[in-house]
């Protein structure tokens, strides 16, 4: 028992020792780390925080085209893999270093004092220049580029490109990932607005010499950063129209989402001259309060937030000239393209974006006016034709076709012709001349209209509204058509002879009215002299009495 009470005893001496142990290590432990607590930091390394005076930077810039989404948030110097937009190719970008030392505190604060405008920035330009264009990735790399601050500025552009405002990149950056060191490699984000255009025509109403053709252009809008104070440098639209079209009128005006109404004179002005090669070249030119009317709608409407220009010309004769006349408009949405001048056209240097390019097509009909009884050719002289659009059946080139079968549509089609007194006048006939012969000129073709081949081409009818003297009128029309395929490179003329039959179909009528004239001529001498005598006699007998 006593034994047994020893051992008990030790044991728990020894839990009791242990228990304390553990209480007294437990402060110890925890205890153990706090030397480090008033141990120093790493120094920095000065080398980090301060400009490496020796250091060269590259500067990135990444050209994308701006959408109606991106370029929201502002550029931090990194690349951002995120960036979206399309690349925009050749691009120019000019560089230029300014004269403040950033290896000073007194540099930075003076540049500062610029309040972020590039224009003041431009006061300060040294001769250091570099020059990069944007490659087809969009990309223009400037490398080596010692400490200081650069003037950015895009001094080409494509011709449909709004260029970015200039800007203002210091080299090197703080680096935005921990704010505690240099960023040798900057890359910059700049936007540019991408524009088209896009050109309509309709002439399915003009078939003929004195009828319109009415040209529509639609021309984007330059997204910019309208807030931001970027603005709309030069916005031209120029539209050189054939010299066989006359020039009427233009309309100007805002469409799509928060279309805004412009004013002649005061958004805009349209001006119009003839260049060497005898286009008219109308030229619409936007004045700063109309750029800043448009840019402003521009950024807070959509891509169906346009100008629309409409313009209407007069079809004069095609003449020996191709049957096609074509139209191309140039919009010139940027500033790097002013040297365009409205009032002196240069057709071998017109800039900007060109259009769609619209076609109508038109050709010649020639009428050689002949008789059954062949007869010399000033005999058909003084003939007249109208031409009628009609959808006849059964018809074939150039023959004739029954009336009722013509189908003709409309009023006859008129045509310019000069008088003998030299003025112009509007008339739907056409007039064999001394040689039996009349052209038609300046007939649309059947085929097609408003810039689109049709799908079931119509014809033109053509009747005789006045026979030559002692001739019969046709008694039905001429079908005839004009196709595309035959006026396209070279003018064209159909040519078919219209062939008339003498009055009465040639046979000679009795002469009645002759005879009668002859009779009473008689009668009437027959009466005179019978009352000559009768005053004879009556005169002898008065005598006897």
């Amino acid at each position: 028992m006593t034994s047994l009470t020893r051992r008990r005893g030790a044991g728990l001496a020894a839990a009791v020792a242990l228990a304390i142990g553990g209480m007294v290590a437990a402060p110890i432990a925890a205890a153990a780390p706090a030397p480090a607590i008033f141990a120093a930091e790493p120094a920095t390394d000065p080398n980090t925080a301060l400009i490496d005076v020796n250091e060269t930077s590259t500067l990135t810039i990444h050209k994308l085209s701006q959408t109606e989404d991106n370029g929201t948030v502002a550029g931090n110097g990194l690349e951002n893999p995120d960036a979206t937009g399309d690349a925009v190719q050749g691009v120019e970008f000019t560089v230029t270093k300014l004269d403040f030392d950033l290896t000073t505190q007194a540099g930075w604060q003076a540049l500062a004092g610029l309040n972020g405008s590039a224009a003041e920035a431009a006061n300060h330009k040294t001769g250091d220049v570099y020059t990069q264009t944007t490659d087809g990735g969009g990309l223009a790399t400037f490398s080596g580029l010692p400490v200081g601050a650069y003037l950015v500025s895009e001094t080409k552009t494509p011709a449909n490109v709004t260029p970015a405002e200039d800007f203002i990149v210091t080299l090197p950056m703080t680096n935005p990932a921990d704010q505690a060191s240099w960023n040798y490699d900057v890359h910059v984000y700049p936007k540019n607005s991408v524009v088209d255009s896009t050109k309509e025509v309709s002439d399915n109403g003009s078939p003929t010499i004195g009828d319109t053709v009415t040209y529509t252009i639609k021309s984007d809008i330059p997204k910019i950063d309208v807030a931001g104070g970027a603005t709309i440098k030069n916005y031209q639209i120029v539209d050189p129209l054939d010299p066989r079209l006359a020039y009427q009128d233009t309309t100007v005006t805002m469409i799509g989402t928060g279309a805004e109404t412009l004013s002649e004179g005061i958004d805009f002005n349209v001006v119009t001259a003839t260049g060497s090669d005898s286009k008219t070249y109308v030229t619409v030119t936007f004045t700063e309060d109309g750029r800043a009317k448009i840019a402003a709608t521009r950024a807070t409407g959509d891509t169906s937030t346009q100008v629309q220009v409409v313009i209407n010309a007069t079809i004069k004769a095609i003449g020996n000239g191709s049957g096609a006349i074509s139209n191309t408009s140039f919009l010139i949405p940027n500033d790097s393209q002013t040297e365009w001048d409205p009032e002196n056209p240069d057709p071998g240097n017109v800039p900007g974006e060109p259009s769609d390019e619209v076609k109508s097509y038109y050709g010649k009909v020639t009428i050689t006016k002949t008789g059954t009884d062949g007869k010399p050719a000033s005999t058909y002289a003084g003939a007249e034709f109208q031409v009628y659009q009609c959808n006849p059946t059964g018809a074939s080139q150039g023959q004739t076709i029954d009336r009722d079968a013509a189908n003709i549509t409309g009023a006859a089609l008129t045509a310019n012709q000069v008088t003998v007194a030299g003025t112009t006048e509007e008339t739907a006939k056409f007039t064999t001349d001394s040689d039996g012969k009349v052209t038609i000129d300046a007939l649309r073709t059947n085929d097609w209209a408003n810039n689109a081949a049709v799908v079931n081409p119509g014809w033109y009818c053509l009747v005789e509204t006045k026979a030559p003297a002692g001739y019969e009128i046709q008694s039905d029309p001429i079908a005839f058509q004009v196709l595309r395929a035959n006026v396209t490179d070279n003018p064209y003329t159909i040519g078919f002879t219209v062939t008339d039959v003498p009055s009465n179909a040639g046979f000679r009528l009795p002469l009645t009215g002759a005879n009668g004239v002859i009779f009473l001529t008689i009668a009437g001498i027959l009466l005179v002299t019978g009352a000559v005598l009768l005053a004879a006699r009556n005169r002898r007998r008065s005598a006897q009495d």
